[in-house]
């Protein structure tokens, strides 16, 4: 009841809607009209028939009639009365089931439909006035989403651009903080308000990235922009254009993947904190430890390190007492920094 209030209101708010609404209210006036007149001839024929009904009675039954709900528990003896019951049923099938849904799709429901659509489409297209220190990520690839809801959880808001309407659409009724736009084009940073953004991060190919940066510098010469380079003969590139940080993911990856090979002495390799505690992994390959369990291993009694978890071909193992250290495991451990 309250969406149909609000919604009537909204639409009688608008002038351009007005004449719609009027109409359609003529027509709930004229329905209940011909409801109040059935409701008097339902009185007069049930008088000529010796029939005594209350005036509520006769409303009751022509909404029942009309309807086509029917439910017998007043009827007409004679065969005007029949007739009249079925001239109103007619009539009822026409008003009610067929007239009076169309009407309220054209008139009331369609408008609302498009007044909303119109107002999702403005949010699609640029970012709040009262919106800054915000973070601009330039593609949909699959760590963006990841991202923007790590920036939300910190407090610090964060737009999504994407290109295709359709599907920037589905993502706001998701709840993602999304822009429409192309990400090479300096109107789509301009509804993104890139002058008061905090930073831009440019994920997609190097490339892309490259006239990305190139169009911020355009809008916003000191805003920070943080780029992906897939090579690494790109990176002078970006920085030319001016990316103040490249990110070499492959790179990185690798370097994180090397870590995890024991290439003569042993270092734990620092993965994480919690408060004061450290989480670190260190290969078991060319230790001791090979062919211990973890019970056996000595970690807590010796070192005070508590093994939470076992990595092994890529899956992460629970931390079981009786698990043996193949030269395959990497064991993860929480310990403080002198421990580790």
């Amino acid at each position: 009841m309250k969406t149909l209030v609000s919604l009537l209101a909204s639409l009688m708010g608008q002038r351009s809607h007005r004449p719609r609404a009027r109409a359609f209210a003529w027509y709930v006036v004229m329905l209940t009209t011909v409801v109040l007149l059935y409701g008097w001839l339902f009185h007069a024929i049930m008088a000529h028939e010796g029939q005594q009904h209350s005036w509520f009675t006769g409303v009751y039954w022509a909404l029942t009639v009309m309807s086509t709900l029917g439910f017998g528990d007043i009827t007409f003896t004679s065969d005007v009365g029949r007739a009249f019951s079925t001239f109103v049923l007619v009539t009822g099938i026409v008003l009610l089931l067929i007239i009076l849904p169309f009407l309220f799709i054209r008139m009331v429901y369609a408008p609302w439909l498009e007044q909303r659509s119109r107002a999702r489409w403005r949010a699609l297209r640029r970012i709040p006035k009262d919106v800054e220190g915000h973070v601009i990520v330039c593609a949909n690839d699959p760590i963006a989403l990841g991202l923007v809801r790590r920036l939300d959880l910190t407090g610090v808001p964060a737009y999504l651009i994407e290109p295709d309407p359709t599907r920037a659409l589905q993502m706001y009724d998701e709840g993602v903080p999304v822009i429409v736009g192309d990400v090479d084009s300096v109107e789509t940073y301009e509804n993104a308000r890139v002058e008061h953004a905090r930073l831009v991060f440019a994920n997609s190919s190097d490339t892309v990235n490259t006239n990305i940066v190139l169009t911020v510098r355009e809008r916003a010469p000191r805003v920070p922009v943080v780029a992906v380079a897939d090579s690494v003969d790109s990176v002078d590139i970006l920085e030319l254009g001016g990316v103040n940080h490249v990110l070499t993911l492959t790179l990185l990856l690798g370097e994180h993947l090397a870590k995890r090979v024991s290439a003569g002495n042993v270092r734990a390799n620092i993965i994480g904190h919690f408060h004061d505690s450290l989480l670190a992994e260190f290969p078991v390959h060319n230790t001791p430890l090979e062919g211990r369990t973890i019970r056996d291993s000595g970690l807590r009694e010796q070192l005070g390190m508590n093994v939470v978890g076992i990595w092994r071909e890529g899956r992460l193992l629970p931390a079981e007492p009786d698990l043996e250290l193949s030269p395959r495991s990497v064991p993860v451990v929480i310990a403080n920094e002198e421990q580790v």
